[in-house]
């Protein structure tokens, strides 16, 4: 009798729960959290690192293309500096001041001397600084100046695909928040169609981020 009168208050009173604790959907969610989780924390990390390389590239890039322009500049004094003395040299021959001609030539630099020469003996030639393929006329700064702008052209593309690196990271962590959202909401309403179709949304924006962290990774 107290037992049959236990069972009809047990009946009446209190509920069985329809669905387990453990309901498959929230393990699914579980999981689908702490891996997106895990991803996001990854893609940032790295996103954090891609844009201080690309920081770094961009600013090793404007400081050798500053050291270009300061050897571009020395250049130019140079070659002016060669260009008055030359000028000098030329009257003194055209006035026969040999002595003074031979002094000019004590003050040129050897590339200059050499150009000179050259241009002695070269029929064809106006000046010293005839830009053709026999002149053996150089100012070291300008080849100094031009492999600088060429590595600051380097550097600049390291920058730049560091930086394009770092919006695919950054991309990537968007999708992995997105899955963030639609997994921790899916398990808050009560009806399986709504909660099965927002996990199957956090599913898919889970694998978009996967794709992007790897072609991130990859690039």
């Amino acid at each position: 009798m107290a037992v049959a009168y236990v069972a009809a208050v047990t009946e009446h009173f209190i509920d069985t729960p329809e669905d387990p604790t453990t309901d498959r959907n929230q393990i699914i969610a579980a999981i689908v959290l702490g891996i997106a989780a895990v991803l996001t924390a990854l893609a940032a990390y790295n996103a954090a690192l891609a844009d201080g390389n690309a920081l770094q590239g961009y600013t090793n890039s404007t400081r050798t293309l500053n050291d270009a322009n300061a050897f571009y500049a020395q250049g130019n004094s140079t070659s002016s500096a060669d260009q008055a003395l030359f000028v000098e040299y030329a009257t003194a021959n055209f006035q026969a001041e040999e002595e003074r001609a031979q002094y000019l030539l004590t003050l040129m630099r050897p590339e200059l001397v050499e150009a000179v020469e050259w241009w002695e003996s070269t029929d064809g030639a106006v000046t010293p600084f005839d830009e053709v393929d026999d002149n053996p006329y150089t100012v070291e700064d300008f080849t100094t100046a031009a492999a600088l702008e060429e590595q600051a052209g380097v550097e600049f593309d390291e920058g730049a695909e560091a930086d394009d690196k770092g919006d695919v990271f950054e991309l990537a962590a968007v999708f992995f928040a997105l899955t963030l959202f639609f997994a921790g909401v899916a398990t808050l309403f009560a009806k399986r169609s709504v909660t099965v179709a927002l996990l199957g949304v956090g599913g898919v924006t889970l694998v978009v981020g996967a794709v992007n962290l790897v072609r991130a990774f990859g690039a």
